[in-house]
């Protein structure tokens, strides 16, 4: 007698077995080496003012690129915004999330963009060029539930990086989970970015383009502590496979989920910086805005707008 899988575990089987074998991609690379490093600049507010921490906080439609489980207990949900990274980069980010409710799931669908302009070039002898541009384009999209007691998504997604005369695309998938363990305390992973199918680039020196590949896994607990006030802590451990590994830990407080404060650091980052931000909820409208530091560079800032239905 041949045993079956029952359908309602194939989500959880689907998230288990991206998770599992997404470490061995590509985490041979040295540090640096990664392509599309556009990817790693964050989308959510939230996410950036809580310092990178929040895979098991989040909770939203506007934290799928952190863990595509956040919208499973969300409701239909549209999400705009804008981030502008350090000034030095000349850059500035656009991105749109929407969460369509469908019998009991999340359908997710996701745009972002990311350009630089007017950036100065350079020979290998050190001569000036012309100025050059660079972009990544990148959409997703996916379906978020619940398995019991775990939240899962996972979504799949295809991106375009374009730097002056070199450009590349690449297939990947985002795959996370939340699972409550105590009253209070939940625990979240998520593996960001995971290739399966690359094309080559057209630039001779980057024959094997490849996306900044994230496993992050952290724990938020929760709790009430009077006068409509509710305390929130998460810790999380991320690596990338360019990068060293990470403890990325925030700090939020929300009056009646009205008002919500946040702050951040990421422990172990190269160059680190306090992060903070605030969230302001009305009827069905928030607005979220963060702020970023860094160690040497000018400060970034990220705001969105998300409208429930």
């Amino acid at each position: 007698m041949q045993a079956r899988l029952p359908a309602t575990a194939w989500p959880l089987f689907l998230v288990l077995a991206v998770l599992v074998p997404a470490h061995a991609l590509e985490f041979d690379r040295q540090f640096g080496e990664a392509s599309f490093k556009f990817l790693k600049l964050p989308l959510s507010p939230r996410v950036v003012a809580l310092g990178g921490a929040g895979v098991a906080l989040a909770d939203g439609a506007g934290e799928i690129d952190l863990n595509p489980a956040a919208a499973a207990a969300d409701s239909g949900r549209l999400v705009v915004g804008k981030g502008y990274p350090f000034s030095e980069f000349q850059a500035n980010s656009s991105h749109i999330t929407w969460s369509i409710p469908v019998t009991g799931y999340r359908i997710l669908l996701n745009a972002r963009y990311l350009g630089f302009e007017d950036i100065p070039g350079y020979t290998a002898q050190d001569n000036q060029t012309s100025d050059y541009g660079a972009h990544t384009l990148k959409a997703q999209g996916g379906v978020a539930g619940r398995f019991n007691d775990l939240q899962w998504g996972v979504t799949l997604n295809f991106a375009n990086n374009s730097i002056a005369n070199a450009s590349y695309s690449a297939a990947m998938i985002n795959a996370g989970a939340r699972y409550p363990i105590l009253p209070g305390l939940v625990a979240g992973a998520s593996a960001v970015n995971a290739d399966f199918w690359t094309t080559k680039a057209k630039d001779a020196n980057n024959r094997d383009p490849f996306p900044p590949t994230a496993l992050q896994a952290g724990l938020a607990y929760s709790h009430g502590i009077g006068a409509g006030l509710e305390a929130s802590a998460a810790v999380d451990a991320r690596t990338r496979n360019d990068e060293e590994m990470v403890w990325p830990v925030g700090l939020e407080v929300s009056w009646k989920r009205v008002l919500t404060a946040r702050a951040g650091f990421p422990i172990g980052e190269q160059e680190p910086g306090l992060t903070a931000g605030l969230g302001l909820q009305w009827s069905m409208f928030r607005f979220q805005y963060a702020f970023q530091g860094h160690a040497t560079l000018s400060p970034a800032h990220y705001w969105s707008l998300e409208i429930a239905y």
